[in-house]
């Protein structure tokens, strides 16, 4: 379903003119992403179990809050391409992969995060196919996001341009039904899924709607126990937001100051 606001608030004219509203089924749409392939015994010696685990938890968990319908791709479906075609509809966004603040075209200082798509069998990650917040930007077009989980390395941090490609603020106190996570360092993935696992099992071990974002990762990093990558590397994971949103999937309210265009 397109949703840019411009195109509701237009819906909206329209029907107010006419005097009537036109009758429609929201589908809020979401896409889970996991980059699996890069994680093989190919790339690390290993097979990491962990993209999986990410990928059937956040599928299930997004369902829970009601978002509808969830896709995705798990592996080698994990393509920039497919990304990019499926973004703008979304509401709730989830990508577990390689991700740093790279630097942008016009180079240092300038910042344009990015993270790493699947590589397919056989292969190992490298920049070529990486996709940037600018790009994702651009493809957007000022829509509104719910929620936005980037399970990726650096994403969280302060220099990350990731939360505005979705049009997020990174602010603690927004007002808008928005809510952005991240992880500010470099992190193992399974301590990524301790918390993404503690964090959920609170949100949605309530009624819904009673339990906050904000108070389900308040809880995710209380229960504490995440290895670290070393000792100037701590886990930790940020969020940015409206600290009041209970994950429910919404539209933008209509004449909302602060919303974008």
């Amino acid at each position: 379903m397109k949703r840019a606001s411009t195109w509701l608030v237009s819906l909206l004219i329209a029907g107010s003119t006419l005097g009537v509203m036109p009758q429609t089924t929201a589908a809020y749409s979401a896409h889970v992403w996991s980059n699996s392939n890069a994680f093989a015994a190919t790339c690390l010696g290993f097979t990491d179990t962990y993209p999986k685990q990410h990928y059937d938890l956040t599928v299930s968990q997004y369902a829970k809050l009601g978002f509808s319908p969830v896709g995705g791709a798990l592996g080698a479906s994990f393509t920039r391409t497919a990304f990019l075609g499926n973004v703008f509809n979304d509401f709730a966004v989830y990508v577990h992969s390689h991700g740093d603040n790279y630097w942008a075209s016009s180079g240092a200082p300038n910042v344009d995060s990015g993270f790493l798509q699947d590589p397919g069998y056989l292969d190992c990650n490298n920049s070529k196919d990486m996709v940037r917040s600018s790009t994702i930007k651009a493809t957007t077009l000022g829509t509104i996001y719910n929620l936005v989980i980037m399970s990726t390395c650096m994403l969280g941090s302060n220099a990350s341009t990731m939360p505005n490609a979705f049009q997020i603020q990174k602010t603690k106190t927004s007002t808008r039904p928005e809510f952005y996570i991240g992880y500010v360092y470099h992190a193992w993935d399974s301590a990524s899924f301790r918390f993404e696992k503690a964090f959920w099992s609170y949100m949605n071990g309530g009624t819904p709607g009673s339990r906050t974002l904000a108070q389900a990762f308040a809880y995710a990093m209380g229960i504490g126990g995440y290895e670290a990558v070393s000792a100037s590397e701590p886990f930790q994971a940020n969020w940015w937001g409206n600290p009041n949103y209970v994950g429910t999937p919404t539209l933008p309210s209509v004449g909302c100051p602060s919303c974008p265009l």
